[in-house]
This record gives structure tokens, C-alpha cells and sequence, in this order.
């Protein structure tokens, strides 16, 4: 029998209206820690303020492992939602929820070993890691729960909720530096009160979202119907859960691993160039929160169109996320050059530094064009639950990275490790394209084999 196809159209305003919350979903993140760095810093004592930054870094670290829980869910969901498929849907938040309960666990049983190793690894005073060890350890136990509020942050946006997604992570957000400030403020709780306002926060935006979801589901009695339909022990689709999210993950870790070298070499290559570089990577960042919501966007316009087996759409939400990627990234191209040495003035007093900005400023405004496919393709191939050729593509891509980086570094010294970034952006786009080009006669089948063994 044929399975059903459900026909839509993407127009522009269908990728903003996932594109842009779901950007200022992600510019919320960095506005935590900012707030955070001030309420202990106004304590005025140094140690208490280094264990609050190296706390940070270890969670920074340890959630970025697990992000493949938002991907993923994102991606299976958007199917489900394409398909019509409300038992399946469900089944999907319920096994993320699931995941991200038992890996918050693992994360606390392995809380003091972690710990440990990232004392030795970070090498800080003893004051530091007292502060360290007394903010790592009450904010430990909301891990169960911020892995959680990945999987509902994934599941809304697979339904194309992105307005719920942002509510939600913004009232977390909010909450949490306004619980902050009043445990260290108010009742004197010091930096224990900056992890109990994490925790708190977290714990009840946590609640918030399933209450919110159970609603959206149609409450406890159709929630309950629809588990039963699903059959949530069923082997071929935790298998395609799980396959899918171990491949975003070791995607994850090959991008951070390609980050983490061309930073060891700018490292490597004297003070000013590591300060230079650090400057320059702020650029990127910013860019990357507006191409982020736009890989959110396409990957649940593309998960949606699978599901729905409407090639059309597909299509679609890949040439539109593409074309405002393009247009937005030139936007910020243009006021990265006009605007970037007054923000290298302002973020560095050194003359050499500040010099040394501007000379690589136009590598780091044109970074963000050249990676426009590679974020809009990571959320197609997310979407598509093509997580093989998303780990495959992201793989020989880095392969790419280190080639260019052996060849030009010697030849032209930093401009060469800047060239290979670029290189790495451009491969990715490429490999990507490439690879989705085999895959799409494949992922409108019945049953395609992506979606038997993703």
C-alpha cells in the first residue's frame, strides 16, 4: 500500500518563524553567564569568581556532549509532525525524556571524578578550587534536568513550537539570574546561591515544559492513549534514536576537536595571536547564533517534508533557509569590516593586538558566508535522520581541515590557519551537498533505508 502524502508549502516567513526564536533562543545562553560572572563578581573576591569561570567551562563542556538530545529529538519529531503521526510524536518526547533523565544521572554518579580530572587539567589555586568544588556540586544535581529541557527544547522545535521553545528558554534564563541575585544578595548565600538559582531554575522550567507539552498533547488521558499506541519498547525505533544520536554526537566532537586545534596553534603561535584569534572567534560566534536558528529551521522543514513524503517542500526549505543564510551572513560580513576595529578597541587595550585584529578582521567577516551551507545542510541532514552521512561528511571535512592546515601554515603562517577554517566551512558545504544529492531519491521512498538504520 502506498503511504500518504501530506502536501505544503515553505514560504519565507515559515523559516523565520522558526529561524529567528530559535536564534534568540541561543543569544539568551551567553547572557547567563554574563549575569552570572557579575553577581559573583560584585563579591569582589577573585577565588570565588575563578571557581564560578572553571564551573562554567566543565558544564559548557559536558552539556555541548549531549546537545545531540535537541538535534536529534528535533529531527525525529519534525518526521513524526510531517507523517501526522501523534502516537509517534509522543513516543519521541517520552524516550528523550528518558535518555536525558538517565544520562543526567551518569553525569552525578561521575560527578567526583569529573571534578577531579578538571582540577588537575585546569591547574588553579586552592581558593579557586574550593569555590570550584562548592558551585560544581550543588549544580550538579540539575544535569538530570537541563538534559530534559534539551529533549523539550528539541521536541517543540519539531513541531515547529519555536515560539514555546524560546518562552521557555528565556523564563529559565530569567529566572535564573533573578533567583541568583536574590540568594547571593539577599541572604548572603554566596555562589552556592548562583548553582541553586541554576538549579532551581531548571528544575522548574523543566516541569513547565512537560505540563506544557502534556497540554499541547491534549492532556494526561490522550497522553496516556497515545504511549499505548506507540509502544514505546519498540527495538527498531530506540535503535534509530539511539543510532542517530551517537553519530550527532561523534559529529560534535570532530567539530570541537577542529576548533580546539586551530585554537592550540593560534596558542602556539605567540600571545598576541592567541588574544587576536580569541577576538576574531567572538565574530564567528555571533553569526553562528543566526545561522544556528536557520539550521533549526531546515532541519524541521526537512524533517517535516520526509515525513510528510512532499519532496517539494524539501526542496524548498533548503533553497529558502539557503538564500536568507546568504543574504544575512553578507549583512554581517559588511558590519563585521565596518564596525570590527572599534569592537577590537574596545575589547583590547594592546596596541599589538588591536593590530594584529585588524590584519585577519576581513578572514573572520567572510568566515560566516562560506559556512552558510555547512550550518543549513547540519540541519537538513539532522532532519533527514541521516546520521551516518552527517558523521561521514563531517569526518572528511575535517580530513580537508588538516590537509589545507599542512600545506598553508608553513607557507603562509596564520593567514594559513585561517585559510583552512575557511577550507573546513567550504568542504562541509560541499561534502555535505554532495552527499545529499546520492541520499534524496532514497528518503522519499516507503521505506528508506536512512530511516531503517539511521
Amino acid at each position: 500500500m502506498t503511504a500518504k502524502t501530506y502536501p505544503f508549502d515553505v514560504r519565507h516567513k515559515d523559516v523565520w518563524y522558526i529561524a529567528l526564536p530559535t536564534a534568540l533562543a541561543f543569544v539568551t545562553e551567553p547572557l547567563l553567564g554574563i549575569a552570572d560572572t557579575t553577581i559573583v563578581g560584585r563579591l569582589g573576591e577573585v577565588d570565588l569568581l575563578g571557581g564560578l569561570l572553571l564551573g562554567g567551562l566543565v558544564f559548557d563542556f559536558m552539556f555541548a556532549f549531549f546537545y545531540f538530545l535537541r538535534m536529534s529529538v528535533t529531527g525525529l519529531t519534525a518526521q513524526a509532525f510531517g507523517a501526522r503521526d501523534e502516537a509517534k510524536q509522543t513516543a519521541q518526547l517520552a524516550r528523550g525524556l528518558v535518555i536525558g533523565l538517565a544520562a543526567g544521572l551518569l553525569i552525578l554518579l561521575l560527578g567526583g571524578p569529573l571534578a577531579q580530572f578538571a582540577k588537575v587539567v585546569y591547574g588553579a589555586s586552592d581558593a579557586v578550587n574550593a569555590a570550584f568544588d562548592q558551585y560544581f556540586f550543588i549544580r550538579l544535581f540539575a544535569a538530570p534536568f537541563a538534559l530534559m529541557n534539551f529533549v523539550l527544547a528539541g521536541w517543540f522545535l519539531g513541531r515547529g513550537q519555536s515560539i514555546t521553545a524560546l518562552a521557555l528558554q528565556a523564563g529559565l534564563n530569567i529566572t535564573n539570574i533573578i533567583v541568583s541575585y536574590v540568594l547571593v544578595f539577599q541572604f548572603d548565600m554566596g555562589i552556592a546561591g548562583v548553582a541553586w538559582g541554576t538549579v532551581a531554575a531548571t528544575v522548574i522550567f523543566m516541569t513547565i515544559g512537560v505540563f506544557v507539552a502534556i497540554h499541547t498533547l491534549g492532556g494526561f488521558s490522550q497522553l496516556a492513549r497515545r504511549l499505548d499506541e506507540a509502544n514505546l519498547l519498540d527495538k527498531a525505533e530506540i535503535k534509530k534514536m539511539l543510532s542517530l544520536s551517537s553519530n550527532i554526537l561523534l559529529r560534535s566532537v570532530t567539530i570541537n576537536a577542529v576548533f580546539s586545534f586551530f585554537a592550540r596553534e593560534g596558542a602556539q603561535a605567540g600571545d598576541a595571536v592567541l588574544a587576536t584569534n580569541g577576538i576574531l572567534l567572538h565574530f564567528l560566534m555571533v553569526a553562528a547564533f543566526f545561522l544556528d536558528g536557520l539550521a533549526a529551521a531546515s532541519e524541521q522543514l526537512c524533517g517535516k517534508a520526509i515525513g510528510a513524503r512532499w519532496k517539494p517542500a524539501f526542496f524548498s526549505a533548503i533553497k529558502l533557509s539557503s538564500l536568507w543564510g546568504f543574504i544575512l551572513s553578507g549583512c554581517l560580513t559588511v558590519i563585521f569590516i565596518l564596525t570590527g576595529p572599534m569592537i577590537i578597541d574596545f575589547m583590547s587595550t594592546s596596541d599589538v593586538v588591536r593590530q594584529t585584529a585588524r590584519d585577519f578582521l576581513w578572514l573572520a567577516a567572510l568566515a560566516p558566508v562560506f559556512g552558510v551551507l555547512a550550518f543549513v545542510l547540519d540541519g537538513v541532514f539532522a532532519g533527514a535522520a541521516m546520521g551516518k552521512d552527517m558523521r561521514n561528511g563531517m569526518m572528511l571535512s575535517a580530513v580537508a581541515f588538516f590537509a589545507i592546515w599542512a600545506i598553508a601554515v608553513p607557507l603562509w603562517g596564520i593567514y594559513g590557519l585561517w585559510l583552512a577554517l575557511h577550507g573546513f566551512f567550504i568542504a562541509r558545504s560541499v561534502i555535505f551537498l554532495w552527499l545529499l544529492m546520492r541520499r534524496v531519491p532514497s528518503l522519499f521512498e516507503e521505506d528508506h533505508p536512512e530511516q531503517a538504520a539511521a
